[in-house]
């Protein structure tokens, strides 16, 4: 993310002008329909990135005990700690409106507003972008070191932090839901067992090429499966990510991140992970493969000793779990009883969205378990 640096921070955005969001909080009376639990307290949320992930999450906030206080896009931040108008804004963006035009919108540094609103709550909506993941790291440790709980819906920041989110300090207060696809939940509640009994990983985490691979043994061309890649609003917002492998590397750094590192020790480096690009995909040996029964998919593996990272196109049997239809991800791990496989549905901006607010209703049902 790029923003706008300013030396000033605005007299409504200090931090001793408004009380924290922990002294603020009120009860609240709204039912928390999503869990089935009874109200709890209002918590406040900071929004990164009120595109078409962070528009198609607003619905889904009304049934959860939250206060949207903050709202932060790549030109600045609107803040307002008795909560923001969601469908406003939403409709300002969609409109192709910055929030840089937005009444007492600041141009600050997103990490700089993060620290400085302090909600108890944010969620990095932003796109997964390989040039911003500083940015989005530092976004990260900002929330993190304020005690906030995070919800990330892009995976590039995870792979390279996986470890320290998720197995440090800070375990427990990150949801990656929607970074792995809609399959991060139950990486979560498995890991412990995952961490000690896994030997590969075995994941088909990239349903762009799922597209391409369809349509190629249809007879069609690459060009035509991106046409409905797009169409679905699959593709990466660098379709080249899909393309050459980059995306599917990308999961499995984050995945081996979380089930084979110590915690503070950094996955194998990107440039390590060996990857085989779409186009040189030859489509004879597809449509060849289609009438032999088999179809391909794109398979990411890697071991316990981080050396044989790859991401290569395989033959696969129909009737397998890595035979995923276009519409999930796939997340395989190999243990001595066989291959436990976690799917995935969190595909596209909207069902990106739904990720996020199950990440955020698991945060709520942890808080009010915790209270009993």
């Amino acid at each position: 993310m790029t923003d706008t640096p300013r030396s000033v921070v605005p007299p409504h955005l200090r931090a001793g002008a408004v009380p924290s969001p922990r002294a603020a909080a009120a009860p609240s009376s709204d039912a928390f329909h999503s869990s089935g639990q009874s109200p709890g307290p209002v918590r406040t949320l900071h929004l990164l990135g009120p595109g078409r992930v962070g528009r198609a999450l607003v619905p889904h906030l009304a049934d959860l005990p939250l206060r949207v206080v903050a709202i932060s896009d790549t030109t600045a931040t609107a803040f307002d700690r008795q909560g923001l108008p969601l469908a406003a804004i939403a409709a300002h963006k969609a409109a192709g409106g910055s929030l840089a035009s937005w009444p007492r919108a600041e141009a600050i540094p997103t990490e700089l507003a993060v620290r400085i609103v302090g909600a108890d709550v944010v969620v990095d909506a932003t796109p997964t972008d390989q040039a911003s993941v500083q940015a989005a790291l530092q976004r990260a440790r900002a929330a993190l070191q304020n005690g906030a709980f995070l919800a990330v819906a892009g995976k590039n920041a995870l792979a390279e932090a996986a470890p320290q989110w998720l197995l440090g300090p800070h375990r427990g207060r990150v949801g990656v839901h929607a970074a792995l696809g809609g399959a991060g939940q139950a990486l979560l509640r498995e890991l412990d067992e995952l961490r000690e009994h896994c030997r590969e990983l075995v994941l088909v985490g990239n349903v762009t090429t799922t597209v391409l691979i369809e349509a190629i043994e249809r007879g069609g061309s690459l060009d035509d499966g991106l046409a409905v890649a797009r169409q679905l609003g699959l593709l990466e917002a660098d379709p080249t990510q899909d393309l050459d492998g980059s995306d599917a590397a990308t999961k499995l750094r984050a995945v081996w991140g979380a089930v084979f590192a110590d915690a503070w020790t950094a996955p194998p480096a990107f440039d390590r992970i060996a990857r085989t690009d779409a186009r040189a995909l030859d489509p004879a040996v597809l449509r060849a493969r289609a009438e032999q029964g088999l179809t391909t998919r794109l398979v990411a593996r890697g071991g316990r000793s981080g050396t044989d990272l790859r991401v290569a196109y395989e033959a696969v049997e129909r009737g397998s779990p890595l035979a995923a239809p276009p519409d999930r991800v796939v997340y395989g791990y190999q243990l001595p009883s066989g291959l436990r496989v976690h799917t995935g549905l969190g595909i596209g901006h909207e069902r990106t969205a739904q990720a996020l607010a199950k990440d955020l209703v698991a945060f709520f049902v942890r808080g009010q378990e915790g209270s009993r």
